[in-house]
Order: structure tokens, then sequence, then C-alpha cells
């Protein structure tokens, strides 16, 4: 089942209030999600209002993108920095 708009924007909120959000970060993410469907909308909803930790490493993980832009070096290490952090998570969901 989909979301509305309405709930969406409440969960939303809720959920850059549990990660105590930043407001600069906030718009980043609503920048992003602005034109994204109901599907993506759900699936954000689903995973994020779960997991904080993960909410913050992927909004971390974006500024660092962002600040990178084309540089290869640094989107490397950035690449590096999710690779260690999702193996990290696989080896604790398997314990």
């Amino acid at each position: 089942m989909l979301i509305s708009d309405e709930e969406f924007q409440q969960k939303l909120e809720a959920i850059f209030e549990s990660a105590e959000l930043r407001e600069e970060d906030r718009n980043l993410w609503r920048d992003r999600l602005a034109d994204a469907g109901e599907y993506i909308h759900k699936m954000f909803i689903d995973v994020f209002s779960k997991d904080r930790d993960l909410f913050l490493f992927f909004t971390t993980n974006m500024r660092k993108r962002m600040v990178a832009a084309g540089d290869r070096v640094k989107l490397e290490e950035i690449a590096e920095e999710e690779r260690a952090y999702f193996s990290g998570l696989i080896n604790r969901t398997e314990e």
C-alpha cells in the first residue's frame, strides 16, 4: 500500500526529528525526494524509519558525494567507506 503525500511528509519529518538532522541536511533530502514517486517515498519510510544509523550514514554519504563532485580520488575513498560500512552491516546481521 502506498502512502499519501501528507502522510509521507509527516513521516519524513519524524525521521528528521529522530535523527536530529540539521536543516541543511533536511533540505538536501527534501530536494532529492521532491520528484520521487510514491513507491520511492514508501521505500524511504520503510527503510529509514527503522534504522536511524543507516539514515545518518546515507545523509553523510550524500553530503560527501556532493562535495566530491567529479573528483575520482575522493569518490573512490567514499566508495571504500561504503564497502566497509555495508560489510560491517552484513557481518552484524549474520551473527
